[in-house]
């Protein structure tokens, strides 16, 4: 080290080879400069540092990314998927614990499973086999379901934490909000930021730093996210931090599209075309894309209105054909509640139609739901009201129009695989059609099942068209005015409003989240087994389909009669919101028999068709 470096050590930094036993490498002036002025260079050059020192070797994105994660005080990356935003953050984590000795770096997520992948995929099952280096640096792992955290010989600590109020009163040096757009930003500002503190070393609490605020170090917050929507809590967090990167350099919003994951041969371009033919065009707007997506403002259903909604987490499967054959149970679907009614709902589409239309089937689970209200000025009194039925949606599927008798027939499937008790027909554009051969005994020939027949409950005209002794009597048939269909629109959006209708979690939280705790999953896509891939995504996707296709239809409102008008816009189609929405109205008719005191009530379906 020149005489210029030697200046610029403190006197403790001077003396400290002092207090090393003679035989120790650090017991030497000339070798404690050479550290310190190596921790020196990998602090200011991290990435040098995680290439050097543990051996990870890093593309050119990845390098400055975590070069400016380590610069600025507030970070977010805002990156389409497969852009291997979990490892950088466990590789700039794992840095960040080695070079700063009683470092707290906290991951929170809206999903503890979620952040725990940075431990349990990223750090143990990625990093910790490419670098032995990063091993020894390990005193010990902890990734049980209550507590994961990975402790360092020095004294850091990373800690993966839910965003919940049991998380209160941690503390933190690095925060990292994973999926942070999942979280409620009420609950990161009241629970999370209030972690932060400054990184206690050891060497603060020495008299001679006590008043030296140079040495102080800012608490670090990054942010990491797939993208979302304008309405999303992350668009305002953007905005803020480009507005204090042009203030005073404080921050910096990275962001980057499914190219990063083309250039690096992360996905194959046959693998992203079929992402592209899967997924509804939102989805991969967001997901691939990386777009913000904005609102139509003429839309009757809103983004945040049906995203709101999405609180699902389990999803129902139909039997294979392997198992009918065999007349197995369906081990993908779970028993009935109490009083529970299941709904297939299906919008019929054929062969001969034009445009883009396909036919689709939904399987709506009807919760009775009754909340109890304790007086707290009443020792012992309480009231109990009925909100009604839980509407609830674990499957949809949908397929380009067929012949009726083969949409006749997967009816008659999902019917006996989901155990339903009704079904909602929509008996308009040929669907009459096929409730002439749901109304007789129908043989299907792939499971060697004859299935009994159905007749109309609500239509008389319908249920002549064929009688049957025995035929029974489950299927509800629509056949929709403009005045049905103002009044099917508005209580689908009720529905919505009052946060009565669930549907499953966004596709990529079952990805990160739900799908990787199946065995059978996980070995497909190690097999590139792209069949059995979708199989289990399917009821997400069409969730996802259904949402980008609901918030498109825009709306009229009739002057003189105030009915609404739900449109299409262009060769967009309807045929998903048709299927749910149909299905949900039907279940609200069966609502009025729930919520009436008269149990002796009688459906009466006159005008409902």
């Amino acid at each position: 080290m020149n005489e210029k470096n030697n200046n610029s050590l403190d006197i403790n930094q001077k003396t400290v080879h002092l207090k090393f036993a003679s035989n120790q490498w650090l017991s030497s002036e000339k070798n404690v400069e050479r550290f310190i002025d190596w921790i020196t260079f990998y602090r200011r050059n991290i990435t040098v540092f995680i290439h050097h020192y543990l051996g990870i070797r890093l593309y050119l994105y990845q390098i400055i990314c975590i070069h400016l994660l380590n610069i600025y005080s507030s970070t977010a990356i805002i990156a389409a998927r497969s852009a291997a935003k979990s490892f950088m953050i466990a590789v700039y984590a794992c840095a960040k614990a080695i070079l700063y000795p009683n470092s707290i770096i906290v991951v929170g997520s809206a999903v503890k499973g979620q952040g725990k992948l940075i431990v349990s995929a990223k750090i143990k099952g990625e990093l910790m086999k490419k670098s032995p280096t990063l091993c020894n640096e390990i005193k010990a792992i902890k990734d049980s379901s209550n507590d994961v955290e990975v402790y360092f010989h020095n004294g850091s600590i990373i800690r993966v934490v839910p965003v919940l109020e049991s998380s209160l009163g941690g503390r933190s040096t690095v925060l990292i909000g994973e999926e942070f757009r999942r979280i409620k930003k009420q609950f990161f500002d009241s629970i999370m930021q209030p972690f932060q503190m400054t990184r206690q070393s050891v060497f603060r609490t020495l008299p001679f730093y006590e008043d030296n605020d140079d040495v102080i170090e800012n608490p670090i917050n990054i942010y990491i996210s797939s993208s979302g929507t304008t309405r999303d809590w992350m668009w305002g967090l953007a905005k803020e931090l480009i507005g204090l990167h042009y203030k005073n350099d404080s921050a910096c919003l990275l962001a980057m599209d499914y190219s990063i994951a083309l250039k690096h041969k992360i996905k194959t371009k046959d693998q992203m075309e079929f992402y592209k033919r899967t997924f509804d065009d939102i989805t991969w707007r967001i997901e691939f894309e990386n777009e913000m997506f904005r609102e139509n403002t003429d839309a009757y259903f809103s983004y945040v209105l049906m995203c709101q909604n999405q609180k699902l987490r389990k999803s129902f499967y139909p039997r294979r054909l392997e198992d009918a054959l065999a007349k197995k149970k369906n081990s993908y679907v779970f028993s009935k509640q109490k009083d529970e009614i299941r709904v297939l709902a299906c919008d019929m589409a054929f062969m001969a139609r034009k445009g883009n239309d396909r036919s689709a089937f939904s399987i709506i689970r009807a919760l009775p739901e009754t909340i109890k209200y304790v007086s707290q000025n009443l020792e012992g009194s309480s009231l109990e009201i009925k909100r009604g039925y839980r509407r609830s949606l674990p499957y949809m599927e949908s397929a380009e129009g067929e012949d009726s008798m083969r949409q006749a027939i997967r009816i008659k499937q999902l019917y006996e695989d989901f155990d339903c008790d009704y079904i909602v027909l929509d008996t308009r554009n040929g669907g009459l059609q096929v409730y002439d051969i749901l109304a007789k005994i129908v043989y299907d020939e792939d499971r060697d099942k004859e299935y009994k027949p159905w007749v109309c409950i609500n239509d008389q005209e319908v249920a002549d068209r064929i009688k049957i002794n025995g035929a029974e009597p489950v299927l509800f048939a629509i056949t929709a005015s403009q005045k049905l269909n103002s009044k099917i629109a508005m209580d689908f959006k009720r529905v919505l409003v009052d946060n009565m209708f669930d549907l499953l979690v966004p596709y990529s939280e079952a990805v990160d989240d739900i799908l990787p705790k199946i065995e059978e999953y996980n070995k497909a896509i190690a097999n590139g087994d792209n069949d059995t891939v979708l199989f289990y995504e399917t009821p997400f996707l069409e969730t996802q389909a259904l949402i980008s296709e609901t918030i498109d239809l825009t709306y009229e409102r009739k002057e003189q009669t105030g009915d609404i008008v739900i449109s299409e816009q262009g060769s967009n189609t309807k045929d998903k919101y048709t299927s749910v929405s149909y299905g949900n109205y039907f279940i609200s008719l069966l609502e009025q028999d729930l919520l009436s005191d008269n149990s002796n009530y009688d459906f009466d379906f006159s005008d409902t068709y």
